[in-house]
């Protein structure tokens, strides 16, 4: 892995030489791959996590989240984000957002429709209307006046 982290300018580099490529003249090889992906595990994967945590409800691998990095890029080469990421001031930021979006969809479409099923049935099945509010230990009046 290298330690060094890429400049916004050098992810850009990296934008263009995807775009500068064609329909025709394939994909970026092994290494232009390994390195980019390397950098997003850097830069997107901590976001990311951080950002899904609380809505996926599971750890995410890291490396599944750089592989998905490198193909969102892939996938706008030609689109509106391509264009947004080569002039917003925080490209890292905006790549590491379209990643979260791609991996929540996916979470909702999949494994979050299991999850919703379950815990309507789990609902259903309950004959309790609600759990009770759990009472505070250190939540007491004793020892108090209500003249003081």
């Amino acid at each position: 892995m290298h330690d060094a982290l890429w400049s916004d300018r050098e992810l850009r580099s990296f934008l263009s030489s995807l775009r500068g490529r064609g329909l025709l003249s394939g994909e970026p090889d092994d290494l232009e791959r390994a390195r980019f992906v390397d950098q997003a595990a850097l830069r997107v994967v901590p976001r990311v996590q951080a950002r899904l945590i609380a809505e996926v409800g599971a750890p995410l691998d890291p490396d599944g989240i750089a592989a998905i990095a490198f193909e969102v890029l892939e996938d706008e080469t030609w689109g509106k984000h391509h264009t947004w990421m080569m002039v917003t001031t925080d490209p890292w930021g905006h790549l590491s957002g379209l990643v979260a979006d791609r991996i929540r969809s996916s979470y909702r479409a999949t494994a979050g429709r299991r999850d919703r099923k379950a815990l309507r049935g789990i609902a259903e099945a309950s004959d309790r209307v609600a759990l009770p509010a759990a009472a505070d230990p250190n939540d007491t009046d004793e020892g108090l006046s209500l003249t003081e």
